[in-house]
């Protein structure tokens, strides 16, 4: 029986013990496509945050929120009045990991003073001191499309450090969308290991109680296999 490689990865994934390995094959082809490098240019919509709130874990302004849990609640008075926050730079990060409830640290912003404009035209006046938009204006969240090019990859590590660093920094309103959007190396790494499924407990279903069936899903699964660990090597 002929079964072609294509057929092969439809037919698994609409198995239901082979969900978690087809789930895993995707993220592993979403991850070697996303890899960027110094050179590239980068566009993604995001929140912007200041290092020091990152590194302190938690709002200067409002300590029982976590920074990178709920960057939506950020002040714009802590992001740009506060001198600390202003010093330690600034990222865009990436989006919220569903597994840890955490956003990922995306791309640091080399060129504060475009960034502190940028969010003081954006942000309401009042608590943000130093900013200058009307009430209709946002006070908290400074979500934003932020573009550049990267100019350094960072030192590898899983911290602010480890970010990679834009240079030419556009911070644009969020409405802004990306042709492609660039996917943070620390979301990627972020990706669960695909994992071999366990076996169900559950009493199979009449759908693969026959020879001919199991044989189909099981040539299928050892096709997907194969073709998961090629991709792993190369």
């Amino acid at each position: 029986m002929k079964i072609s490689l294509e057929s092969a990865q439809a037919d698994s994934c609409n198995h239901e013990d082979l969900t978690r390995i087809c789930s895993g094959f995707v993220r592993v082809q979403a991850r070697r496509a996303s890899a960027v490098k110094v050179g590239d240019e980068v566009c993604i919509t995001g929140y912007v945050v200041d290092n020091f709130c990152i590194e302190l874990g938690n709002f200067l302004d409002n300590p029982s929120v976590k920074t990178l849990e709920h960057p939506e609640e950020h002040s714009f008075h802590c992001l740009l009045d506060v001198e600390s926050c202003r010093d330690g730079g600034y990222q865009v990060l990436g989006e919220k990991n569903g597994d840890t409830g955490m956003h990922c640290l995306g791309f640091r912003l080399n060129d504060t003073d475009a960034v502190v404009a940028a969010g003081q035209s954006s942000g309401q006046s009042g608590y943000c001191t130093s900013c200058t938009g009307d009430s209709a204006a946002p006070e908290y969240g400074w979500l934003a499309t932020v573009k550049g090019t990267i100019v350094n990859m960072g030192d590898g590590s899983n911290g602010i450090t480890g970010t990679p660093i834009l240079n030419d920094v556009r911070v644009l309103s969020s409405d802004v969308e990306c042709n492609r959007t660039t996917v943070p190396p620390l979301c990627v790494g972020t990706a669960p290991t695909p994992t071999v499924p366990t076996s169900s407990t559950s009493a199979p279903s009449p759908a693969t109680t026959s020879v001919g069936t199991d044989l189909h899903v099981i040539t299928s699964y050892v096709l997907l296999f194969f073709s998961l660990m090629y991709s792993l090597l190369n």
